[in-house]
C-alpha cells in the first residue's frame, strides 16, 4: 500500500484500473462435522499485471492460509474449520479481497454435514452402512476400520462402542477385531461351522487317497479357521482357512491319506477344525493291507492267534463255557492255513479233540502227525514241542510225560526267548507241582526277558492265589500280574490282602498300584485297603481334587494317618461349598499348617456350619478374625474370604484400618469362562480409559468392577480380543453398597471415589457430600478429560448457584470445554464472562465461536477486557469479537475505540465504523488514515469519503498521504471527469502554496473556469499559473476559458485546439486534411499531462478540417471515427476549442475580410484590406527581428 501511495503523491496514476479476475465467483462447500475442508481460488488482474492485496474473511470458521498476496496469478488457499460444529449447521459470509485493482467479494456458503467415508458404495455415514460395506467388500471395510477417522465418523455419539473399538484395536488380527466389533454392535452374529461328515473310513492298499471335507458356514464375516491332524498319515493341503475364501457358504478342505505312515490293520486319526468358538472333529479310519500274499497270510495268522489266545483266556477265566470255547476255537482254526505253511492247524485240532473228549479223533490226528515228527523237530521246534505235549496229554503215561518234559525243557533252555515252551512245561514238568516258587520264578524270568503275555499273567495269578505268601515285594512283575488278576476279578482274598499289605509298605506313589487298590476297595471295602490308599496318596503328595473322595472316606472312617486331614483340605475343591465333618473342624482348632487358601476354605466351612457346631465356631472365632484382618490387609479375596469378610466386617464392627483396606477388594468379581482358547481378560473403565489385564487360570480370573461404565474383553492365545461373542459369567464377592458409605469416611481410594461418583452422576445427586467427593475425584490418577470435565461442570454449577466466587473461578479456569456437550458449552462461556474470566472466555470463543452467546454477554466481555493493560495491544480475536457486536448494533465507546485503533477490513465496513465513532465524538485519526490509505490503494469510491479526508486534514500527520489523496481526486476529476467535493478545491489551492502540484492546479483551474465570482487575487493566481504551465509546455484548452478575464499567453491566441484523452503509455496520432482531395497529414499529438493529448491549429473562416485519431500500443493500433470541423462560433464538437477572436489581430482582420467577401460587402472588404496593408508596412518600418 505504501508504494502505491508514494506513486499517487508523485502524480503517477494508472489510466485504467484493471479488473479483478476470480476463478470462483462464489464458494459453496460441504464440510464434514469435526473436519476441515480446504479449497483455493485464484486472483489475478485482467491486464495480466502483478496484483497485490489482502484477503479478509467475515466468518471466523472460514480462514485463509495466505491472506497477503502479490503476483500475476495468486492462489488463495482457504479452509473451513468444522472441528466443533454439528451436522445441519449452515454458515455464510464473504471473503473480502482488498487489492490495488480494487475490492471484490467472494460470497461463501458452508453446510456442515454428517461425517462420512467415500467408498465403493458411495458415502457411508453410519454403522448400518458400514456393515453393508463390510458385507460387500471386507478388505475395504477393514481399511476404514483401521482409519484414524473411524471413531469420529461412526462413533462420535456412541461412547460405549468407542471404548469397545479402542479395546478391540489391540487385537493381533484387524479382521478379527472388525468381526468382533460388528458382533458387539449387533450387526451380525458369530460364524458357526458345520462339516458334511464326522466319520470317514478308507480301505488303503499302496496308493495315496485324496479326498475333501465340505465346510459350511452359517453367516458372512471373518473367521480364522485352523485345520490340523493328529495322525501323520493325514496330510492337509492347508492349515489355515479364512471365511472370506468360502465360495458362497462352503469351502472344501482337501487332504491326502499317505500309506507311508500307516501301520498294518486299522489306523485311527482325526482332522481338527478350530475357531475361537468351536472345535470340530472328523474321525478318519484307515484299514491298511498290502497286496503281498505272504505278508497278508502272516497278518491273518497273527490275528487268528490273538483270537485264539483271547478265546482261551475267556475260557480259563470262566467267562464262557467249554462248548462255547470249542465252537469259537474250531471256527478260527478252520481259517488257519494248511500243512503247506505249518502244522499248527492240526495241532489245534488235536487239542480241541482232547478237550472235548473225542479221543478217537485225537488218536487219529496224532498218528497222522507222528509220521512227520522228524520233520517237525528239524523245521519248527515249537510245533514239535506242542506235538510232544499233546501226545503226553492224550496218553497220560508218566514215562511219556517225563520224556516230553525233558525234551521240551531242552528246547526251552536252548532258547529262553520263547515263553510258549515255558507254558507247556508248566503243565508237564512235575517239579512245578512240588515247588510253586520255582514256577513263579520262571514266569518272572520271562517277564524280565520282555514277555507280556496275559497267559503267563494268568498262570502267575493262579500260583499267587494258591500261595499268597509267595508275594514278598511289589516289583514291576508283581504289580503287572496282580493288576491283571484284579482287573479280571480272579485274585483271591488272601492274595488281595497280601497285595494290600505290600502296597502299604511302599514309600512312593504308583498309579497302577493305586488303580488296583481302588478296585479292591470297590470289591471288599475294608478299612485296611482305604488306609493304604490314603497313605499312598499322602506319601506321593497327591493333592489333586480327584483324590478328595479317598481323603474324605479316610476322615469319615477316622483313620489315624499322619497329615490325612491336611491332605483332605488340600484336595477339597475350592468351589465346592462342602460342610466339613466335625472331626476335621476339631482337628484344625489347635493344629493348622494349611496354606492361606485352604485356611480360608476351612474357616468358611466353620462359618457355614456355625449353627450346627456352635462351640467349634466359638473356638475358631478369634483365629478367624485375625486371619480375615491379615488377608484384608494383603488385599486378598476369594469366595471363601468373602464369607469371612462378611462375617467379621459388618457395618457395626468396621475399624478404621478395615475401612481403609476394603476398597481394594470390595469391587472385585470372579469371571469364569469355559472357552479353552481364552487366556486372559482385559477390563477398561471409561473413567480412566486404562486397560487392566488379568490372566485366566483354569478359566477363572479376578477383575475389579467399580463403575457401570466398563467393558470386558477376553483375549485368546493368539492375542485377539473378544467383547461379545465369547460367553462368560461374573460373580461379585461382596456387595459394595454395604460398605461404600463407611469406607468413604476413611479412604480416598480411586476405585471407591469413582464408584461413588458414578452413582452420584447416575442419580444426579448434588449434596455437600457429593460435591466434596467430586473434588477428590479430580485428583484421581488417570482420570480421562471427559470425566474431569463432567466433574467440574457439576462443581461450577453448584458454586455458581451458591455464590462461591473463589471456587467457581478456580474450576472455571480448569474446565476443558472440548469435553463439554455443545448445547451446554455456551452456558459455561457466559459464566466465564460474568465472572470476568476474560482470557478463558476469549480462548473459548476463538475455538468454538460466538454462536449461541448472548450479545449482551459479548458486549460485557469486550468492555471488560478493554479495561486491562492488554487492550493497548492488538488481539485478533478481540478485534473480531468487537466487530461482531458492532455489526449487531450493540456496542459502547470502549468497543468503538478499540475498533478505531485496530480494525482492518472492507472499505465499507471501515467507513461504517468511522461514522459510528464520529457519533461518539471519538478520536478517529488512526482509523481515518487507514481508511484513506485503503481507499487510495483500492481506488474505491465511497459516498461521503471526502468527509473522512476533511476529518484527517484537520490534524494532518502524513503529508504524503494528503498529497496522494488530493492528487488522486484531482486526477480523476481532470482526466475522467469524476465529481469532486467543492470543499477539496480550497484545500488543493492552499497546498499549492506549500508544494507545487500541477495536477491539483489544473483541477482547480478546470473547476473555476466558468466561475465568475473569482476574486482579483484568484484571477492573478490563475493568470500566473496559466502562464507558468504554458512555459512548461502544458497547453490545455481549459486555459482559453479565462481569456476574457486574464491575459493569456500569445501561444493561446488565434488557435483551434483538438483534445484527446487516453492512456499516457499509448502513442496518439492525428490524421487530418483541409481539402477532401488532399492526402491526410499525420502528426503525433503530444501528451500534455496525464494522458491529455492536445493539437493546436489555425483555422480561418469557413475552413473545414477533416481528421481522425489513432492509438498505438505494443499490442495493436485503434482508430477513431472521422470528424469534421469548421470555423464556426456557435457549437464545436467535443474536444474542439477556439480562442475568442481578437478583431485587432491579423487573424481577426483576415476572418473579417472573409466574412465581408461572403456577404458581398466590397466597401467593407476594401477598407479592411487597406488597414491591414498599412499596419503591416508600419510594423515592418518600425520593428525588426531581434537577433
Amino acid at each position: 500500500m505504501k508504494e502505491k501511495i508514494e506513486h499517487f503523491s508523485k502524480g503517477d496514476f494508472e489510466y485504467e484500473l484493471p479488473l479483478i479476475c476470480l476463478s470462483d465467483e462464489e464458494i459453496r462447500i460441504k464440510v464434514e462435522a469435526g473436519k476441515k475442508k480446504e479449497g483455493s481460488f485464484t486472483v489475478s488482474a485482467s491486464t495480466g499485471r502483478i496484483i497485490s492485496g489482502t484477503v479478509y474473511s467475515t466468518n471466523r470458521f472460514m480462514k485463509v492460509d495466505n491472506p497477503q498476496f502479490h503476483g500475476v496469478e495468486n492462489i488463495i488457499h482457504y479452509y473451513f474449520d468444522a472441528a466443533f460444529l454439528k451436522e445441519g449447521e449452515r454458515f455464510d459470509g464473504e471473503l473480502c479481497i482488498i487489492s490495488d485493482c480494487g475490492e471484490a467479494l467472494v460470497p461463501f456458503l458452508a453446510e456442515v454435514e454428517n461425517s462420512y467415508f467415500m467408498t465403493s458404495l458411495g458415502k457411508i455415514k453410519d454403522l448400518f452402512q458400514f456393515t453393508n460395506l463390510a458385507r460387500a467388500d471386507w478388505s475395504e471395510a477393514k481399511k476404514i476400520f483401521r482409519s484414524e477417522d473411524f471413531e469420529r465418523v461412526f462413533l462420535s455419539n456412541e461412547e460405549r462402542y468407542r471404548t469397545v473399538y479402542r479395546g478391540l484395536m489391540g487385537s493381533i488380527s484387524t479382521s478379527q477385531a472388525l468381526e468382533e466389533f460388528l458382533i458387539t454392535i449387533h450387526k451380525k452374529s458369530a460364524i458357526r461351522l458345520e462339516v458334511d461328515k464326522t466319520e470317514i473310513e478308507y480301505q488303503i492298499s499302496q496308493e495315496q487317497i485324496s479326498d475333501k471335507i465340505v465346510l459350511t458356514k452359517n453367516n458372512w464375516g471373518f473367521a480364522e479357521i485352523r485345520v490340523s491332524a493328529d495322525a501323520p498319515f493325514i496330510v492337509l493341503e492347508q492349515k489355515f482357512v479364512w471365511a472370506d475364501r468360502f465360495i458362497g457358504n462352503t469351502h472344501q478342505i482337501a487332504y491326502t491319506i499317505d500309506p507311508v505312515h500307516l501301520k498294518y490293520g486299522i489306523n485311527y486319526g482325526n482332522i481338527l477344525i478350530k475357531t475361537a468358538y468351536q472345535t470340530l472333529k472328523v474321525q478318519v479310519v484307515c484299514r491298511y493291507r498290502k497286496e503281498n500274499r505272504k505278508v497278508s497270510d502272516r497278518r491273518r495268522w497273527q490275528k487268528l492267534e490273538l483270537g485264539l489266545v483271547d478265546n482261551y483266556l475267556s475260557f480259563r477265566l470262566n467267562r464262557i463255557k467249554v462248548t462255547e470255547y470249542l465252537a469259537e476255537a474250531e471256527a478260527m482254526v478252520g481259517r488257519l492255513p494248511g500243512p503247506e505253511v505249518n502244522h499248527r492247524k492240526e495241532l489245534m485240532r488235536i487239542h480241541m479233540a482232547i478237550v472235548s473228549g473225542r479221543r478217537k479223533l485225537a488218536e487219529e490226528l496224532l498218528v497222522d502227525l507222528s509220521a512227520v515228527d522228524g520233520v517237525l523237530k528239524k523245521k519248527d521246534g515249537f510245533e514239535y514241542c506242542c506235538y510232544l505235549y499233546l501226545e503226553a496229554l492224550y496218553k497220560r503215561e508218566d514215562a511219556l510225560t517225563q520224556v516230553a518234559a525233558r525234551t521240551i525243557r531242552s528246547f526251552y533252555e536252548g532258547s529262553r526267548s520263547d515263553w510258549r515252551l515255558l507254558w507247556l512245561l508248566l503243565y508237564l514238568d512235575k517239579k512245578y507241582e512240588k515247588n510253586r516258587g520255582d514256577k513263579l520264578q520262571d514266569i518272572r524270568e520271562q517277564f524280565k526277558l520282555g514277555c507280556r503275555s496275559p497267559i503267563l499273567y494268568y498262570e502267575a495269578v493262579c500260583i499267587v492265589n494258591e500261595d499268597a505268601y509267595l508275594l514278598r515285594e511289589l516289583n514291576d512283575f508283581e504289580i503287572q500280574v496282580l493288576n491283571f488278576g484284579i482287573k479280571n476279578w480272579i485274585l483271591s482274598k488272601e492274595a488281595a490282602q497280601q497285595y494290600v499289605y505290600l502296597a502299604g509298605k511302599r514309600k512312593t506313589f504308583h498309579p497302577v498300584i493305586y488303580s488296583g487298590l481302588c478296585k479292591l476297595y470297590d470289591e471288599y471295602g475294608t478299612t485296611e485297603i482305604l488306609s493304604v490308599i490314603c497313605s499312598m496318596l499322602i506319601k506321593g503328595m497327591q493333592r489333586s481334587e480327584k483324590y478328595f473322595p479317598w481323603y474324605r472316606l479316610g476322615v469319615e472312617a477316622h483313620l489315624r494317618i499322619t497329615e490325612l486331614y491336611e491332605y483332605y483340605m488340600y484336595s477339597v475343591p475350592d468351589k465346592a461349598e462342602i460342610t466339613l465333618a466335625q472331626p476335621v473342624l476339631l482337628y484344625f482348632i489347635y493344629n493348622s499348617s494349611l496354606s492361606d487358601r485352604k485356611k480360608a476354605f476351612l474357616y468358611a466351612s466353620v462359618i457355614r456350619s456355625k449353627d450346627k457346631f456352635e462351640s467349634i465356631y466359638r473356638s475358631y472365632y478369634k483365629r478367624m478374625e485375625i486371619f480375615a484382618e491379615k488377608m484384608l490387609e494383603g488385599h486378598y479375596i476369594s469366595r471363601n474370604l468373602a464369607l469371612l469378610y462378611k462375617e467379621f466386617f459388618n457395618k457395626s464392627t468396621l475399624s478404621d484400618e478395615v475401612l481403609k483396606n476394603l476398597p481394594y477388594i470390595m469391587f472385585r468379581n470372579e469371571l469364569e469362562c469355559g472357552n479353552p482358547n481364552m487366556v486372559s481378560v482385559i477390563v477398561v473403565h471409561k473413567e480412566t480409559g486404562e486397560e487392566e489385564t488379568a490372566a485366566l487360570v483354569q478359566g477363572r480370573a479376578q477383575i475389579d468392577m467399580y463403575t457401570n461404565n466398563l467393558e470386558v474383553l477376553l483375549v485368546d492365545n493368539l492375542g485377539n480380543r473378544y467383547a461379545q461373542s465369547v460367553d462368560y459369567t461374573l460373580t461379585p464377592y461382596l456387595n459394595p453398597e454395604d460398605y461404600e458409605n463407611r469406607c468413604s469416611e476413611q479412604s480416598d481410594h480411586p476405585m471407591l471415589l469413582l464408584h461413588l461418583f458414578d452413582r452420584y452422576e447416575s442419580y444426579r445427586i448434588v449434596s455437600d457430600k457429593a460435591i466434596a467427593l467430586r473434588k477428590k475425584v479430580l485428583g484421581t490418577p488417570g482420570l480421562t478429560p471427559r470425566y474431569g470435565a463432567l466433574c467440574r461442570q457439576t462443581l461450577i454449577e453448584y458454586y455458581y448457584e451458591n455464590y462461591d466466587d473463589e471456587l467457581l473461578e478456580q474450576y472455571l479456569e480448569k474446565l476443558d470445554l472440548s469435553q463439554v456437550a455443545p448445547a451446554e458449552r455456551t452456558k459455561y462461556i457466559e459464566i466465564m464472562v460474568i465472572r470476568a474470566l476474560y482470557d478463558q472466555a476469549l480462548e473459548a470463543l476463538e475455538t468454538y465461536g460466538v454462536e449461541g452467546i448472548s450479545i449482551n454477554r459479548l458486549v460485557k466481555l469486550c468492555s471488560g477486557w478493554m479495561l486491562r493493560e492488554e487492550a493497548a495491544i492488538k488481539k485478533d480475536i478481540m478485534v473480531s469479537l468487537c466487530h461482531y457486536v458492532f455489526t449487531n448494533k450493540k456496542y459502547d465507546e470502549a468497543i468503538l475505540s478499540y475498533l478505531v485503533e485496530f480494525y482492518e477490513g472492507p472499505t465499507r465496513e471501515m467507513f461504517s465504523l468511522w461514522k459510528a465513532a464520529k457519533q461518539f465524538d471519538l478520536d478517529t485519526h488512526r482509523l481515518e488514515e487507514r481508511l484513506l490509505v485503503q481507499m487510495l490503494f483500492t481506488e474505491s469510491h465511497v459516498e461521503e469519503s471526502f468527509m473522512v479526508f476533511h476529518g484527517y486534514y484537520r490534524d494532518i500527520t502524513n503529508h504524503t498521504l494528503v498529497r496522494a489523496f488530493l492528487s488522486y481526486y484531482a486526477y480523476k476529476y481532470l482526466v475522467h471527469n469524476y465529481a469532486v467535493d467543492q470543499e477539496l478545491l480550497p484545500i488543493m489551492k492552499r497546498e499549492l502554496y506549500y508544494d507545487e502540484n500541477d495536477i491539483c492546479l489544473l483541477a482547480w483551474l478546470k473547476y473555476n473556469a466558468d466561475n465568475n465570482r473569482l476574486t482579483e487575487q484568484d484571477l492573478i493566481f490563475a493568470e500566473y499559473n496559466i502562464a507558468r504551465l504554458v512555459r512548461k509546455g502544458i497547453v490545455l484548452p481549459l486555459f482559453l476559458e479565462y481569456g476574457n478575464r486574464v491575459a493569456l499567453p500569445e501561444r493561446l491566441t488565434d488557435k483551434c485546439f483538438i483534445t484527446y484523452y487516453s492512456d499516457p503509455k499509448k502513442q496518439i496520432y492525428i490524421h487530418y486534411r483541409l481539402e477532401k482531395d488532399q492526402e491526410y497529414i499525420t502528426e503525433r499529438m503530444p501528451n500534455m499531462i496525464l494522458g491529455i493529448h492536445s493539437k493546436e491549429m489555425v483555422l480561418f473562416y469557413h475552413e473545414e478540417l477533416e481528421y481522425y485519431i489513432s492509438e498505438e500500443s505494443s499490442e495493436a493500433t485503434d482508430l477513431t471515427e472521422s470528424f469534421h470541423i469548421r470555423y464556426e462560433r456557435e457549437e464545436m464538437p467535443k474536444g474542439i476549442h477556439f480562442q475568442q477572436e481578437d478583431e485587432a489581430s491579423n487573424y481577426g482582420r483576415i476572418n473579417r475580410m472573409l466574412r465581408a467577401r461572403e456577404l458581398g460587402d466590397d466597401d467593407t472588404l476594401l477598407e479592411l484590406m487597406g488597414h491591414y496593408i498599412k499596419q503591416e508596412l508600419m510594423i515592418e518600418a518600425c520593428f525588426y527581428p531581434i537577433e
